[in-house]
């Protein structure tokens, strides 16, 4: 049963504004079963929570290279989700930073292996997070180890970006 509610829509009902949202617990970045893993203990709830980190080949040429995800918690509703990439030789590609509010998260991330690819779908606040507003979806690729936008798609409007990513 909790497979079947798992991969289900759940409605919720936002008490303080009185509107009904849709959100969806089973999103996934892509990302495969990490290599490593390091939890951090933070008495206040402010900082890197949890990293984990993935040795994949983003440029093939035969060699890993590493991607690694943190949780940044604020002790709010507005925590994020970073992505530093790195080259085998040290060479940082680039952060990737979700934007995630109380209701709606404004910019997500999902990667693809093999060929390697980075999909993010992201739009601007309306008068609030919650004001759904037009998104993009952007793919990118590595090309001669720099990140390229191979294509840039304009969306309907809509609250939760990761809907888009499914």
């Amino acid at each position: 049963m909790l497979k079947v509610l798992n991969r289900c829509f759940v409605l919720l009902l936002c008490a303080a504004c009185s509107r009904q949202l849709e959100y969806t617990a089973d999103f996934s970045d892509g990302l495969p079963v990490p290599d490593k893993t390091e939890e951090f203990d933070l008495p206040d709830n402010y900082g890197i929570k949890r990293m984990d980190t993935f040795f994949i080949d983003i440029n093939n040429d035969g060699k890993k290279d590493t991607i690694k995800r943190g949780r940044f918690v604020t002790g709010t509703a507005h925590a994020y989700t970073f992505y530093d990439i790195y080259l085998n030789n040290g060479t940082k590609l680039t952060r990737l930073t979700t934007q995630e509010g109380a209701d709606c998260v404004l910019r997500a991330y999902k990667f693809q292996m093999q060929p390697f690819a980075i999909t993010s779908a992201y739009r601007k606040p309306g008068k609030d997070y919650m004001k759904p507003t037009k998104a993009n979806v952007e793919v990118s690729e590595i090309k001669n180890n720099k990140i390229e936008s191979i294509s840039n798609k304009k969306y309907r409007k809509i609250c939760d970006v990761r809907y888009l990513l499914k």
